[in-house]
């Protein structure tokens, strides 16, 4: 298996971070992806990285995070040059995969949402210039980043649509455009409409994460998510579509590997 989105850095895991990977390596994941937020966890990020072979990183700025580079009216601030020669230069590392995670949160709204747009476009562009896919981030603003998305024009090496929560139509545009879907603990969740989602999408169009600390999978829900409890978000995804966990391993890591690595 692989952890296709995660935060190892946070410190929610703290110096739990090695037993956390070791529990996660028994438990039968193979490679996390690291995944950043800003300036500073993005380095961490491809640090940690950098010191494990069976981790890769992602470097960007979150949505809540916005206004590092942009202002509320959506405007470059004197430090957007700066920060995204940051993120440039972190990203053109060989262990870092992605720009993400990036995106519109329109859920928590901790960024005005013109400095949101502002972000998303310069780190879209920013990708494109790297020739790295792209991890984004989309809370509560499917309708209008899928749009923004189209205007500003589809990553050349595509993505993944994180923590997916999308509907038929968000389904149905990712398919048309290549990208992935972010399948995690959500899925497990009594009243969540994912496992329709992931019935629709089918086998060709999903990796698995966990977003933890985040989103723990039942029967860890009110728990600090792990990378271990990927087996569980497995187990469901197999239910869903009526395959073996070792089928859906494959086949999700398939999925990963071919978006990241060109197999």
């Amino acid at each position: 298996m692989i952890d296709s989105h995660v935060h190892l850095n946070r410190e929610e895991f703290g110096t739990e971070q090695p037993a956390v990977m070791a529990r996660a390596r028994a438990a039968g994941v193979t490679h996390f992806l690291n995944v950043g937020y800003d300036l500073d966890s993005s380095a961490a990020s491809l640090a940690l990285a950098k010191a494990h072979p069976e981790v890769y990183a992602t470097c960007g700025v979150h949505p809540h995070d916005a206004q590092l580079l942009a202002d509320a009216e959506g405007h470059a601030g004197p430090e957007t040059a700066a920060r995204l020669d940051r993120l440039r230069e972190m990203a053109g590392h060989e262990k870092v995969l992605a720009i993400g995670e990036i995106g519109l949160d329109f859920f928590r709204d901790l960024s005005p949402r013109p400095a949101q747009k502002t972000a998303l476009r310069l780190q879209m562009e920013l990708a494109d210039e790297l020739d790295l896919p792209v991890i984004y981030h989309i809370r509560d603003a499917w309708p209008e980043a899928l749009a923004l998305i189209d205007t500003i024009g589809v990553p050349r090496r595509r993505g993944i649509l994180h923590a997916f929560a999308g509907d038929e139509t968000a389904v149905q545009w990712a398919r048309e455009r290549g990208f992935l879907l972010g399948i995690g603990g959500p899925v497990t969740y009594k009243n969540s409409n994912l496992a329709a989602m992931v019935a629709l999408a089918g086998e060709d169009m999903i990796v698995l994460e966990t977003d933890a600390p985040w989103l723990p999978p039942v029967p860890h829900r009110g728990q600090r998510n792990e990378s271990a409890y990927l087996v569980r978000t497995r187990e469901r995804v197999a239910q869903v579509l009526d395959l073996s966990v070792d089928q859906v391993d494959h086949r999700t890591t398939r999925n990963f590997r071919r978006l990241f690595f060109g197999e």
